[in-house]
């Protein structure tokens, strides 16, 4: 699972594996360990709610969590919709601004770049 953000954006891309593990039990996870003395680490998760109503995202004991209302999952697993975020609304861009989408292989070949279960790319 990768995970990008830039200053109130997040924007986390899965390969059909990890929507695979998604799908069947409600969460995916990772985790980035830092090499310092202390070796501190930031895990990073998706997250099913079953009652949930809006997408959002909490952060405690250096974890981000992005919780998913089911509809959106499901719809999102199920079928070839390529991602879903939390768009703005009456004007005003949420904070954080949350985009997830399914990671397509990439047009042009990048060495070390491990991309066997990626997504066919559409444009490909």
């Amino acid at each position: 699972m990768k995970l990008r953000i830039k200053g109130d954006t997040i924007r986390m891309r899965l390969t059909q594996g990890e929507v695979d593990e998604f799908r069947n039990t409600g969460r995916v996870t990772d985790t980035t360990t830092f090499s310092t003395p202390s070796s501190s680490s930031l895990e990073y998760a998706l997250v099913t709610e079953e009652n949930g109503r809006e997408l959002c995202a909490s952060f405690s004991n250096n974890s981000i969590t992005i919780h998913v209302p089911k509809a959106i999952a499901r719809k999102w697993t199920e079928t070839g919709q390529v991602g879903f975020d939390n768009r703005e609304k009456e004007g005003v861009l949420p904070t954080p601004y949350i985009l997830v989408e399914k990671d397509f292989k990439c047009l042009h070949k990048r060495p070390n770049e491990d991309e066997s279960d990626h997504f066919p790319n559409p444009l490909s």
